[in-house]
């Protein structure tokens, strides 16, 4: 069972997720090898994150992924 993290973990988590997501980008900048890679840390993140700030969550992580080129503006969600 994976602990599950109020948002002050889950932030720290995500930032975290940014910086590999720009160092994947760099190596893997190929979709097919950037989004497996990108995916497993992701779903980690998002697996960690108690009930109240999974949404959240998961909005940064496209939010990432809008920022590094791969999922279009219109996307984002606020």
């Amino acid at each position: 069972m994976v602990t599950k993290f109020a948002w002050p973990e889950i932030e720290l988590r995500l930032h975290e997720l940014r910086l590999c997501a720009d160092d994947l980008k760099e190596r893997f900048p190929e979709e097919d090898q950037f989004f497996p890679r990108f995916a497993d840390l992701a779903d980690a993140a998002r697996e960690a994150s108690n009930d109240d700030c999974i949404e959240d969550a998961s909005v940064r992580i496209t939010d990432i992924l809008i920022d590094l080129g791969y999922v279009p503006e219109h996307e984002r969600q606020h």
